[in-house]
């Protein structure tokens, strides 16, 4: 978990280690922050809390083996993909904390994803290809696999391009401003639960606006006025 001013603190999970599911729980509990802001859109939400009534919806090819991936990845684990989101929303519900969806609509996401350029559509299909048959025989460290996310972004930017702009690039610019519009609608501590990945990116984006002059006027305007 990484703290981003007095405020707003951002909890990076990998979707499918069973452990995250867990540890989000028991810090949501014991923080009881007044807002819990979940990278998931309202309709994916609803997927996760009812999958079969989503059966038939996708994005195309590379959609599909995306979820596929995550969905096999999760039998491995024990841990399906979006355990670590329904759990904090139930763990939100339970101490009473708000729950904010952060994440840009799966709508927009699939729309982007039918454009993606055949060439990394075919690499898609022949990387989930691979690791379907390599991961039941595989062993996942989960803190590897968070040790140098960095370069592991690196490397998936180069080998995809457009993929990696709809994936991270345009849900991140996203998922900053809903974060400054909850900051800016509230008083009291904001837990972020959002992939791994992205906590590093958003805590970098969000520091410079926790700091600076919009956020402090609303800061004190709250203040002034409650008192």
């Amino acid at each position: 978990m990484e703290r981003v001013g007095s405020r707003l603190s951002l909890f990076g999970t990998v979707h499918v280690d069973p452990s995250s599911a867990a540890t989000v729980r028991d810090t949501i509990v014991g923080m009881k922050p007044e807002v819990v802001a979940l990278e998931l859109d309202e309709g994916r939400m609803m997927a996760l809390e009812n999958p079969k009534a989503q059966r038939g919806r996708g994005a195309g090819v590379s959609f599909l083996t995306m979820a596929l991936l995550e969905k096999f990845a999760g039998q491995m684990t024990g841990s399906p993909p979006g355990t670590d989101m329904l759990e904090a929303a139930r763990a939100a519900k339970a101490v009473g904390s708000r729950v904010e969806f952060i994440d840009l609509p799966i709508t927009n996401t699939g729309a982007a994803l039918r454009k993606l350029p055949r060439k990394e559509k075919a690499k898609l299909v022949v990387d989930a290809l691979a690791s379907l048959v390599v991961l039941p025989f595989s062993r996942i460290n989960w803190s590897k696999v968070t040790e140098d996310m960095d370069s592991q972004i690196g490397a998936f930017r180069k080998r995809y391009p457009v993929l990696s702009s709809i994936l991270i690039d345009t849900r991140e610019e996203h998922m900053i401003n809903q974060l400054k519009r909850v900051m800016d609608s509230t008083t009291g501590q904001v837990l972020a639960v959002v992939g791994f990945g992205h906590r590093a990116s958003l805590a970098r984006a969000l520091a410079g606006y926790m700091e600076g002059s919009g956020f402090a006027t609303s800061f004190s305007w709250q203040v002034s006025t409650g008192s």
